[in-house]
């Protein structure tokens, strides 16, 4: 029998023989604190009255103590008849029978409260949750069911794959779905609504299938294998309507396939020896058990055994080689064990290689000096194709990194710029075809060029210029949208709607919804967000890189003069006959001004020499400059 009576927290006893010992969080108290105060204490404890007359709590220790915080003059509570005995399995039980929500089931919870009209604030404090985790919930709606009935199961992706897979279609994430698990389903029944099991997601990686729904469109003209291993691999091609004359357009959107299809090229392709390797998460290689994988670094022996496998990353076949454990310490084995070199057989001395690594240093500089001398030649009639095909090359140099380039990844992967230099350099020798070196440029130009405000990643003031040089603001859409109208200040949307010559209204909002309705479908591209607007900025960018140019000029000028008036002074006649039996060799600290005739001084009266490597409109701004930048140190 129970009776539910209203009485005071603090005159409740704790029961002594409470099976939670465990000592309570301080935040978890807070926060239910907190919720009892805002929605209210929802599960009455469970009492049970003393021979004095006083009531012991048998279940729900924390929510007195809570109701305590919150300051509740009076809550309820079940009075039950019993003995220690029913008491102890009442309050066990409460703590191992209880489970919490799934997160769907808390979604649906939050959709009902905002259907009731409460607002998001109120939520977080009845569920206490952080903006956060609610957002988080909310991903829910963009994400197919089977992928939500696996995230309540405790087996679905992590907190950035569960972004990721909410990024795309729910239509897409069926397809692939579907295609994953087409023969894991039961007969007649869809494969895109099977729900994994625990036994499924033991070999599930959920990063590859966020990989899988990135793979949209991969274009046959970037993969080497033939039409019957695409037929083998149920690859199926589409054509791109609107893809580049002259090239093969055919495209899959069917990732599995066409990894599968890469993998078969792979094993029918690869040379006599060579092993096939299974492929880890990174893209890499794994070794079989008994060998492991040779470095780049490390040099070639003849015991190495080639390897080939495809990276699931980029859908790339990459060579590797493989070694033998044990076989750093020994090159050969005899029965299956490690033998040590004798005298009979001893071990091949390690051969020097023709140039030791200071020669191959040399080598480096003179290389660097003639390349530097071939191009300074090249300034008179240089080909313009071949200076695209020379940009892009040097976008794939080891001392250039690009941020922002959306097709690189670590760990190898080969970028848009990798393939760009593949196709227009295949045997080391330019391909002097004009569409195929136009469509290279603007491709790798398309991956990493942006407008984005990242210091790291972002282009900055040269993609607006890019933008105007090819006429980008033609496919700026319409701006008249409420979120992009909301990042207006009150003074801007004033300004805004003036310039459309309506009236000023009291809000922000209803000056909003005025330049809206006034647009309608018409294409609104207010000033500051176009290319144009950064001219302006880029003119001052230029003026302002003359003036340091000039700035530079007239210092260095002044401390050649100034150098060349101490030397005079201090060098002596007995000086400079010593450096003449020395050989004529300047002294440590000597410029070469100091070793120029008196009668040559051509150097003091040059402004500003003219120097190849600054183009000829700065050299002029920069002599037109007022004298009052020659003091300026930059």
């Amino acid at each position: 029998m129970t009776e539910l009576r209203r009485v005071d927290p603090r005159t409740l006893v704790p029961n002594p023989n409470n099976p939670r010992k465990t000592q309570p969080d301080p935040r978890a108290e807070h926060q239910l604190a907190l919720n009892i105060k805002t929605v209210g204490l929802i599960h009455a404890p469970c009492v049970r009255e003393l021979e004095d007359g006083r009531l012991m709590i048998v279940a729900g220790h924390r929510r007195v103590r809570a109701s305590i915080a919150a300051k509740l003059p009076e809550i309820d509570v079940h009075v039950r008849s019993g003995d220690e005995k029913s008491d102890t399995m009442a309050a066990v039980a409460e703590n191992v029978v209880r489970a919490d929500m799934t997160q769907s089931e808390q979604w649906r919870g939050v959709l009902d409260m905002r259907e009731k009209g409460a607002t998001d604030t109120e939520i977080c404090r009845a569920f206490m949750v952080t903006p956060a985790y609610l957002r988080g919930l909310m991903l829910l709606s963009q994400i197919h069911p089977p992928i939500i009935a696996a995230i309540d199961s405790g087996i679905g992706p992590s907190y950035t794959d569960r972004n990721a897979i909410a990024r795309t279609p729910l239509e897409r994430q069926r397809d692939v779905w579907a295609e994953i698990w087409a023969e894991s389903a039961d007969e007649g029944a869809d494969s895109a609504d099977y729900e994994m099991s625990r036994e499924d997601a033991t070999h599930f990686d959920w990063s590859e299938f966020v990989r899988y729904l990135d793979q949209v469109e991969l274009y046959a003209r970037n993969y080497e294998f033939d039409d019957e291993t695409a037929k083998e691999a149920g690859v199926v091609w589409e054509e791109d309507l609107f893809g580049q004359g002259g090239e093969d357009n055919r495209y899959c959107t069917q990732y599995a396939a066409m990894f599968k299809a890469q993998q078969i090229w792979a094993e029918k392709t690869k040379p006599e020896g060579t092993i096939y390797l299974q492929s880890n998460e990174y893209g890499e290689g794994i070794a079989p058990d008994g060998y492991r994988k040779v470095g780049s670094w490390e040099a070639e022996w003849d015991e190495d055994i080639p390897a080939i496998w495809v990276n699931p990353r980029t859908l790339q076949i990459q060579k590797g080689r493989l070694r033998e454990l044990g076989e750093q310490s020994s090159r050969g084995r005899e029965n299956g064990s490690l033998s040590l070199p004798s005298a009979q057989n001893p071990e091949k001395p390690k051969e020097r290689a023709d140039i030791s690594g200071t020669g191959l240093k040399i080598i480096g500089d003179v290389r660097t000096q003639a390349l530097r001398q071939a191009l300074d030649a090249a300034r008179v009639n240089a080909d313009p194709w071949d200076l695209v095909g020379a940009f892009i090359l040097a976008l794939s140099a080891n001392n250039v990194k690009v941020h922002g380039d959306d097709t690189y990844e670590p760990y190898g992967s080969v970028t848009e710029r990798d393939l760009a230099v593949a196709r227009i350099f295949p045997e080391g020798v330019l391909v002097r075809d004009p569409d195929l070196l136009r469509n290279a440029a603007l491709g790798v130009l398309s991956n990493f060029m942006n407008c984005g405000l990242s210091q790291h990643s972002g282009s900055g003031l040269p993609a607006q210029i890019l933008g105007v040089l090819f006429g980008a603001d033609e496919y700026m859409p319409t701006m008249a949208f409420e979120e992009f109208l909301k990042s207006y200040s009150k003074p801007g949307i004033t300004k805004a709607v003036q310039a459309e010559g309506l009236e000023e209204k009291p809000t922000g909002k209803a000056m909003r919804e005025a330049l809206m309705a006034h647009l309608g479908e018409k294409r609104w591209v207010p000033e500051p967000a176009t290319f144009a607007a950064g001219l302006p900025e880029w003119k001052s960018k230029i003026e302002d890189q003359a003036a340091r140019l000039a700035a530079r000029a007239r210092f260095a000028e002044q401390m050649e003069e100034e150098e060349g008036d101490a030397d005079t002074d201090v060098i002596t006649d007995s000086e400079e006959d010593d450096n003449c039996e020395e050989g004529g060799e300047l002294d440590e600290g000597q410029t070469d001004q100091d070793s120029l005739s008196d009668g040559d001084d051509s150097s003091h009266h040059a402004t500003i020499p003219d120097d190849p490597r600054i183009p000829s409109e700065l050299t002029e701004l920069a002599r037109a400059m007022p004298e009052r930048l020659e003091v300026i140190m930059v």
